[in-house]
């Protein structure tokens, strides 16, 4: 016992018993539980707010993401809302060509059709421009911005295209169909002349057809502007009226003109006019054309008949073949001015004659002094001339001038000058002792003739129509005494 108790360690005694100390709350920590709480809170409510934000901005993007058209929005009655350009564009492309096939107009004139449509007409439209702008809806500003706008596509959008087409391929068309149809109507004309018994045949007038093409191009374009596809145009066709008829070349055509001049008892002058009248009868006038004196008679020769007669020549009167045809020239030229004919070429004599008033004649010399005259009328004029009984006469054919109506020409001198000299020229060649005349004195003349227009033989109009002007000439001599000037 006392060995086990040996080995056993001696209890150490219980400590006093202590009474406990109560402890106070830590109110100070209050404070930092709050803070720490509203921080708590502030963060949760800051990482909400991101979460719904991020939830937002995935939502955003996902409701304007990728390259298709928002909507609703048509165009041309096409929903093209959900579609990429390519596919609008394919899906519009049937409207364009139901529209091309659409776009024409038939135009008719008897059996005649002519269609004006796409096939000819270039057209371009905006189509390119209408899908750029409904792809730029929801596509403007702000992300949220963006997202506000295609929220806001609550009501339709409608855009409709437009086209432009070339005009002027389509007057080209009207223009050429307007040519088509016009045609050239032909005057009645003379076609044959009996100068026997002063006789005519005329042929008949054919009537000519004509387009306005303005007024038909205003038409189609009328049409073509407010969508009338499809119509069909009537191209109104007006007759054209010939400017001559038959009934009024039977009616009106007549001698419109008629001059006479008296000749000398000179029978070898008389031969040369009456063989230059022969030349003249029976010639025609076309309208617009002219006759030539020099070219209707040809040179005036031996062969042909004419015979030496007096004529003038530089200032005095020398013999020559074919003198005296001045005269039928003479009457040519007033019985054409009666007739209203145009003056191309004429020319006074050196000193008035005096087988017409002063400033009414006309001289001729081949090939260098011509008359010629111009028909201005419509139709054709003709000429006859012949000589008879000392009296040679010119007639002129065709259009009458109107009922009443005639023409007459009147003259004034308005200057003169008498000769104030003789001139002697030595010529060795005279007998000595000899005088010879060569000029007789002269006096100048100015002289102002007028186109009278009557009306039953009264006057009713006066103009002035061309001027006449007759040098002066003095008294000329040449002489031989046997004595030379010095210098000769």
């Amino acid at each position: 016992m006392s060995q086990s108790r040996q080995g056993q360690r001696p209890k150490r005694p219980a400590p006093p018993i202590q009474q406990k100390k109560r402890r106070t709350f830590p109110w100070w920590t209050l404070p930092v539980i709050a803070v720490c709480l509203a921080l708590l809170v502030t963060a949760w409510s800051f990482a909400e707010n991101q979460v719904n934000t991020y939830n937002r901005f995935n939502q955003m993007r996902g409701a304007i993401g990728g390259n298709t058209f928002y909507g609703p929005v048509y165009i041309d009655d096409v929903a093209v809302n959900g579609m990429t350009r390519e596919e609008a564009r394919e899906a519009l492309s049937g409207n364009r060509e139901a529209h091309a096939n659409a776009f024409e107009v038939i135009l008719t004139h008897g059996e005649a059709s002519y269609r004006i449509a796409s096939d000819d007409v270039p057209m371009t439209w905006n189509t390119e421009e209408l899908l750029d702008k409904a792809y730029m809806i929801g596509r403007a500003g702000t992300l949220e911005e963006r997202y506000n706008q295609v929220q806001a596509l609550k009501t339709p959008i409608y855009l409709n295209s437009e086209f432009v087409y070339d005009k002027s391929a389509v007057r080209g068309r009207t223009d050429s169909i307007a040519r088509e149809l016009t045609t050239e109507g032909r005057d009645a004309s003379v076609v044959a002349f009996d100068v026997g018994n002063r006789s005519f045949a005329f042929s008949n007038e054919v009537l000519g057809q004509r387009v306005d093409a303005e007024g038909l191009y205003q038409t189609v374009i009328d049409h073509l502007d407010n969508g009338l596809y499809g119509a069909v145009i009537l191209v109104e066709v007006e007759n054209v009226t010939p400017k001559v008829t038959r009934a009024q070349l039977e009616r009106d055509y007549t001698r419109i003109a008629s001059f006479s001049t008296n000749t000398t008892s000179e029978e070898k002058r008389n031969t040369n006019i009456r063989l230059s009248a022969d030349a003249l009868n029976g010639q025609m006038i076309a309208p617009g054309g002219t006759i030539s004196f020099n070219e209707v008679t040809g040179e005036r020769t031996r062969e042909k008949g004419y015979q030496e007669a007096g004529a003038i020549e530089n200032g005095r009167t020398v013999m020559e073949t074919g003198g005296g045809v001045c005269q039928t020239a003479t009457t040519l030229f007033n019985a054409l001015v009666r007739a209203d004919c145009e003056i191309v070429t004429r020319r006074p004599h050196a000193w008035p004659s005096d087988y017409v008033p002063r400033g009414e004649d006309a001289t001729v010399d081949w090939p260098r002094l011509d008359l010629v005259m111009r028909n201005t009328s419509d139709t054709p004029m003709f000429v006859t001339a012949w000589y008879q009984d000392r009296v040679v006469t010119v007639e002129v054919y065709g259009l009458s001038l109107g009922e009443g109506i005639s023409i007459d020409i009147s003259s004034e001198t308005t200057y003169s000058k008498q000769p104030t000299e003789t001139v002697y020229t030595y010529n060795a060649k005279l007998p000595i002792g000899t005088t010879q005349l060569l000029k007789k004195p002269r006096t100048g003349y100015s002289v102002q003739t007028y186109k009278l227009w009557k009306y039953n033989d009264e006057v009713t109009g006066r103009e002035a129509f061309y001027k006449s002007e007759y040098s002066t000439i003095n008294e000329e001599y040449e002489y031989n005494d046997g004595k030379p000037p010095e210098g000769y």
